[in-house]
């Protein structure tokens, strides 16, 4: 604890002798970190965001169309792709890499066996 002491009471007489010198570097540190945070928040501030309703009702028409699809799509149990020769459960993620522009559904096995597709065990 007496080693401590001897630094305070070394530290006091510095700022004792040198007041000025202390004053005005305390002075410039305290506004240097003020106009800091002052510009760091003008530099992260973001800037308002605004939805334009022509926006917000194409969002709610292209849900809508997703929606009637996913609709529709429930009914069939199997898919194929037209360039293919298998045919998957619709949940398989083999038929999840199929393109949606070359896919065909169907309801029921025998319906694409009868299209001549052959069923893909790897799906099991």
């Amino acid at each position: 604890m007496p080693h401590c002491l001897k630094i305070l009471t070394k530290i006091a007489f510095f700022v004792k002798k040198h007041f000025w010198l202390c004053s005005f570097a305390f002075l410039i540190t305290s506004l240097a970190f003020s106009s800091g945070l002052i510009i760091g928040a003008n530099i992260l501030a973001r800037p308002p965001i605004i939805i334009e309703k022509e926006l917000l009702l194409n969002l709610e028409e292209s849900l809508a169309e997703v929606e009637a699809k996913n609709e529709s799509l429930r009914e069939f149990s199997y898919v194929a792709s037209s360039r293919g020769k298998y045919y998957y459960p619709i949940d398989c993620s083999l038929a999840n890499r199929l393109k949606e522009e070359n896919k065909i559904y169907f309801k029921s096995q025998e319906e694409a066996e009868s299209r001549g597709y052959i069923y893909n065990t790897r799906c099991d």
